[in-house]
């Protein structure tokens, strides 16, 4: 229960942030130009994208995960846990950017639904890869055993 209590608490803090004015390019461009004068308009764009789709692939591939370990932790869906985090993490994606394309400060975009899946997909490649090399391991406890018998 609490695992699935920090997600909602997760997705309700992506939803309220996002409604916040502090959530905008414009903020963030402002932000960059006071802390870093040295830069021009054209470099402080650019810092600004980087970082807003750094946030994107971070935010939505750590709700991935954290969805994936609470399905993981709720028996009926277990079997289907990386499935259900994927489809999850992407409704959750799609609703976002809906939100957002709603509010004055923001735009909602097709694009940044696409970042988000490159952050769900690095998180369920990384998933895979230690699935495998678990699932490996436990291959070679097993063979070990049996050659020992």
């Amino acid at each position: 229960m609490i695992p699935w209590l920090i997600v909602l608490v997760y997705v309700g803090t992506l939803f309220v942030y996002a409604g916040h004015e502090a959530s905008s390019a414009g903020f963030t461009s402002s932000l960059l130009a006071k802390w870093l004068p040295q830069l021009t308009s054209t470099q402080i764009k650019s810092c600004v994208v980087l970082l807003r789709k750094t946030g994107h692939v971070v935010a939505y591939g750590l709700l991935t995960l954290m969805v994936y370990y609470a399905a993981l932790k709720t028996s009926k869906s277990r079997k289907s846990s990386l499935p259900f985090a994927i489809g999850f993490a992407f409704l959750v994606a799609c609703l976002d950017e809906r939100y957002q394309s709603r509010l004055p400060h923001r735009t909602g975009s097709r694009y940044d639904v696409a970042i988000d899946g490159i952050g769900i997909a690095l998180v369920t490649i990384g998933i895979l890869i230690g699935i495998r090399k678990k699932n490996k391991q436990s291959v070679e406890v097993t063979e070990d055993v049996e050659n020992e018998c």
